[in-house]
C-alpha cells in the first residue's frame, strides 16, 4: 500500500461517507448496531483521479461485532471507493476474520497493467531485451549496407 495515503487530509464528508460504509458492513452481517463498533478507520491506498483514469481509495478498519447471541467477533474490513469526476463512489466492501486474508484479497492482480509494462514484469529484463534487439537490427542493417 502507498505510504502517501497516510499523509492526506480528507474532508469531513469523506470521513463520514467511509464511516457509514464501514458501519453498513457490520449491519449487513447482522451484528448488533448498538453494541458493535468500527475502530481504526484509515486510508491504506490512494490513487488520484487523472484525465485518463478514475481514482481509487482503499480504506482499512477493524471492528468489534456482537452477534445476536452476544458473542464478540474481531473483524478486519476493507472498503474500496472509486473516484469518478471528483465524487467518491463505493465499489467494494469486505470483512475478514483474519488480517492477512484482508491483505491478500486487496493485493493487485498479477496481470494488472499500470502502463506499458505489467507490474510483475522486470523492467531491466525488458530494457536489456529491447537494447539487444536494436543492436542486432543495427548490425544486420550495417552488414546489408556494406555489402551493397
Amino acid at each position: 500500500m502507498t505510504p502517501e495515503a497516510h499523509n492526506i487530509q480528507f474532508s469531513r464528508q469523506i470521513w463520514q461517507a467511509v464511516s457509514q460504509q464501514a458501519n453498513g458492513c457490520l449491519l449487513r452481517r447482522d451484528f448488533c448496531p448498538e453494541q458493535s463498533r468500527v475502530e481504526n478507520l484509515r486510508c491504506a491506498d490512494f490513487f488520484e483521479e487523472t484525465d485518463q483514469s478514475f481514482g481509487r481509495q482503499i480504506w482499512f478498519f477493524e471492528a468489534i461485532g456482537v452477534d445476536p447471541v452476544g458473542r464478540r467477533h474481531i473483524l478486519h474490513g476493507a472498503l474500496e471507493f472509486s473516484i469518478q469526476y471528483g465524487l467518491l463512489e463505493p465499489a467494494q466492501a469486505a470483512m475478514f476474520e483474519d488480517e492477512d486474508a484482508r491483505d491478500r484479497s486487496i493485493a493487485p492482480a498479477a496481470n494488472e497493467y499500470t502502463g506499458f509494462f505489467p507490474q510483475t514484469m522486470n523492467r531491466k529484463f525488458w530494457v536489456a531485451t529491447v537494447t539487444s534487439l536494436f543492436i542486432v537490427l543495427a548490425t544486420v542493417w550495417t552488414v546489408a549496407f556494406l555489402r551493397s
